[in-house]
C-alpha cells in the first residue's frame, strides 16, 4: 500500500512540473516560485523521515524561546541555528 501511494505521489509531482514550468514563463513575476517551493518541501518531507523529524524539533525548538521570550518579555534570544554560531 505505501508503494502505492509513494508511486502515485511520484507521479503526480513529475505530471505537475510541466504545467509548474509553463505558468512559470506566463507569470514571470515570482509568485509561482513559492509554491514550487512549498511542493518541493512537501516532497522533501513525504520521503526523508529524517529531515521531517529535524524540521519539528527544530520548530517546537523556536516556538519553546518564542514563549519564554513573551514570558519574560524579551526577545528570545539564540534565534540563529547552532551550526551558524560556531
Amino acid at each position: 500500500m505505501r508503494q502505492l501511494v509513494t508511486t502515485g505521489v511520484v507521479l503526480l509531482v513529475l505530471g505537475s512540473i510541466p504545467f509548474l514550468v509553463r505558468f512559470g514563463r506566463c507569470h514571470a513575476r515570482g509568485r509561482m516560485g513559492a509554491a514550487t517551493l512549498l511542493l518541493g518541501l512537501a516532497f522533501g518531507h513525504l520521503f526523508d523521515p529524517a529531515r521531517a523529524e529535524a524540521t519539528e524539533s527544530i520548530q517546537k525548538r523556536r516556538e519553546q524561546g518564542e514563549a519564554a521570550g513573551e514570558e519574560a518579555g524579551a526577545a528570545p534570544s539564540g534565534n540563529s541555528p547552532k551550526h551558524l554560531s560556531e
